[in-house]
């Protein structure tokens, strides 16, 4: 009998994956084929439509999702488009000044294709845009006005909220008010989320359960108590169910406004489920409740499980369900706060090293402050503000904030603020997960002392090292510019930097020290910056800023602020763990005008092959190198200038006997990098090419005696990744 009971339990858990597999799969197949098709990337097209959701100001424009007519989409084009709008100073009414939710534009566009950087630890960018039904990208060129609004009546609500809150708020803290009333995090700067994830206090300004209980208990509370002493009310319906009913209205407005994210959508659906058996005198399981909301948040956004939201979101009210529940007794407020807290630190740990590399280590101890003096004070203040319009209430809010966070940045400041560590292997992060369980578990358990032990691989776990005498590069794709991350045993040296982006940002702080992270990276022994061109030395601030750096060698007119900088000389060599490395280039005293020929070239030389750096260099430097006899054969080279037809001359090809070259370029760059008739010189030599725009990051190992290469996307390519080649093995 247990045995049948058994097999129908497997039977209906078998039958429900492979019903959510069909659906997923659906739902997948109808948002790919609302992609831009491959013959419309990259042209330009007029189109009328309406601004959807809120558009994000930008240092020199506006980022807006764009929704295309039905009828006026011809050619055929996704109903979702995510354009950036620039100011022109030439013609400042040219630019998109302020836009409006619902608003409507006729555009001259140029589309591109939804694409990213593909780079182990990187913020998938494709699968971003595919959760959010974002078919193609593209900036404009033109723009005009029409009379009319299309719907957005929400979303013009949350835009005035915002526009009052920043008008009156202290702009120091604005940005978090706003995202605390309606789940716009657009405006809060990098260095404020630095703190906020030192110090574990990010979810405070993501709209959650915290937030949406806080509204429904204001609302159903107050309403309730009113609603008991009018009589007549009270004999038609019991005040607790009145209570309820708005309660839950208000929740329902409050995730409107918030935009309806994977937390918000959690809060509401266990609201409305223990709403319902309040009304029916019931209590459900926690546990079953939970698995509900989770059900459903799947149903309604299958993609919902790409983001670390989703996992932090449900592991988090596990961890407080499993943590909290079992027990007895009257401990303090405080206590059961701060227990809850290590609890859904345990468990959310093994997470947020898999998803950023790094784990509060202060994050419980700070959120015993800082969740009630949001919860209790700045939340109602600001929400009662908005509704009141009452400006005093609202500097309260301001106020309170703007004590709390210079307490969160020195707590994030402190010696052991956090814990980073490279991004373990799955079997070792489940295994992790599993003992951070039992060890929440009541007092009692059985072999409660386990959970600890089962946590240890992971904090023990180090990522393999390169063998003494070989190393490890990665050509990391970092659009169109630089940078090769070079690991020896005991060292860690980066080539140049990559670049700072027009919209703000640069590849230091959004791909490369992140990349670092994911490979436990918190050293790096020596810096190179090839020369002084934006695509290069872009992300070296952010870098610095984020990492221990030793040495800094640089090329001629490179300047690094507060730093000291050596700069490279020709016939100068150093040695790493059995790893010889060597400037080529430039000669000291040496006196070329173009930049680019004034870049550091470096050899790396191990007893498993050898690999060239040669930054931007063109022909005369490569015809100069060949000359004077410093070019050597080596196995593998980065193709100077992105592979421009200015350089990969005969002079550097014929030399080097290279077998790969990678090419580190931008999708649908400008410059045509690479250039064809540089590929094809390459191929004619023998030499294999690699590209970032077709394989993500380069990978360069040495295995059994000799250097073999990997790209990132025949590894790791997913289905939405449709702006790369199918994988070449």
């Amino acid at each position: 009998m247990a045995r049948a009971g058994m097999s129908r339990r497997f039977a209906v858990g078998l039958m429900a994956l492979l019903l959510g597999a069909a659906y997923a799969t659906g739902r997948a197949e109808i948002r790919l084929a609302d992609r831009l098709p491959v013959t419309l990337d990259g042209q330009v097209l007029t189109l009328t439509g309406s601004v959807v959701g809120l558009p994000q100001a930008l240092d020199h424009g506006m980022r807006f999702l764009f929704r295309p007519d039905a009828g006026g989409r011809v050619p055929p084009v996704p109903e979702r488009i995510r354009l950036a709008w620039y100011d022109d100073p030439a013609q400042p009414s040219a630019g998109p000044g302020r836009l409006e939710p619902g608003e409507r534009l006729r555009l001259t566009v140029r589309l591109r294709q939804v694409s990213g950087l593909h780079n182990p630890g990187g913020f998938d960018y494709a699968g971003w845009a595919l959760a959010r039904d974002i078919g193609a990208r593209g900036y404009v060129k033109a723009g005009a006005r029409l009379p009319g609004r299309d719907g957005g009546a929400v979303d013009r609500m949350r835009m005035r909220i915002r526009r009052w809150i920043d008008t009156h708020a202290d702009p120091t803290v604005a940005p978090l008010l706003v995202a605390m009333a309606v789940g716009d995090q657009s405006g809060i700067a990098a260095s404020v989320w630095d703190v906020l994830r030192a110090t574990g206090t990010a979810h405070l300004v993501a709209i959650s359960g915290l937030h949406v209980s806080i509204v429904a208990l204001l609302v159903g509370g107050a309403l309730a108590q009113g609603w008991r002493r009018i009589p007549a009310l009270a004999l038609r319906c019991p005040a607790r169910r009145a209570g309820v009913i708005a309660g839950c209205l208000a929740a329902l407005g409050y995730g409107a406004l918030a935009g309806f994210g994977i937390p918000v959508m959690r809060a509401l659906i266990m609201l409305l489920v223990a709403a319902v058996a309040l009304w029916r005198s019931q209590r459900p399981a926690a546990g079953r409740v939970l698995a509900l909301a989770a059900a459903l948040v799947l149903v309604i956004d299958p993609w919902a499980v790409l983001s670390a939201g989703f996992w932090l979101s449900f592991g988090a009210v596990a961890a407080l369900v499993l943590g909290l529940s079992g027990r007895r007794g009257g401990d303090r407020r405080l206590w059961r706060l701060a227990r809850a807290q290590l609890a859904i630190g345990l468990v959310t740990a093994p997470v947020l090293v898999v998803g950023f590399g790094q784990v509060s280590l202060v994050g419980a101890l700070v959120n015993v402050l800082a969740i009630p003096v949001v919860g209790m004070a700045v939340v109602p203040l600001l929400l009662v503000a908005v509704v009141s319009r009452w400006v005093l209430l609202l500097k309260f809010a301001s106020a309170i904030v703007g004590a709390l966070m210079p307490v969160l940045t020195a707590a994030a400041q402190l010696p052991l603020a956090t814990w980073q560590h490279a991004a373990p292997p799955g079997p070792l992060v489940l295994v992790a997960l599993l003992g951070s369980t039992i060890a929440i578990l009541p007092r009692g358990t059985p072999l409660r002392g386990v959970g600890i032990l089962l946590m240890a691989p992971v904090v023990l776990w180090t990522p393999p090292a390169p063998a003494h005498g070989t190393f490890e590069a990665r050509v990391i794709d970092v659009g169109q510019g630089l940078a090769v991350l070079v690991r020896t045993a005991h060292h860690v040296l980066l080539y140049d930097a990559g670049p700072s982006y027009y919209h703000g940002g640069d590849a230091g702080r959004s791909v490369i020290v992140p990349l670092m992270r994911h490979l436990g990276v918190r050293r790096l022994h020596r810096m190179v910056l090839s020369h002084d061109d934006a695509d290069h030395v872009g992300g070296a601030r952010s870098v610095l800023g984020a990492l221990e750096v030793g040495s800094i060698d640089a090329g001629s007119g490179v300047h690094v602020r507060g730093r000291a900088v050596e700069r490279c000389v020709a016939g100068q060599h150093w040695q790493w763990d059995g790893v010889r490395f060597t400037w080529l280039h430039p000669d000291t005293g040496a006196a070329w005008h173009s930049d680019n020929n004034r870049s550091c070239v470096l050899r790396i030389g191990s007893v498993a092959g050898s690999l060239l750096l040669t930054g931007d260099i063109e022909a005369p430097v490569e015809a100069h190198l060949q000359a004077t006899g410093r070019w050597q054969p080596t196995e593998v080279v980065v193709a100077p200038h992105h592979g421009s037809k200015s350089s990969s001359s005969e002079a550097l090809i014929d030399s080097v006997h290279a077998h790969d070259v990678v090419f580190s370029a931008g999708r649908t760059n400008p410059y045509g990098h690479p250039a064809p008739v540089v590929v094809e010189r390459w191929h004619a030599a023998g030499a294999r090419s690699w590209s970032t725009v077709d394989d993500g990051e380069v990978r360069i190992d040495a295995d059994d005696g000799r250097l073999s290469l990997h790209a990132w996307t025949a590894e790791h390519r997913r289905y939405w990744h449709s702006d790369v080649a199918d994988p070449r093995h």
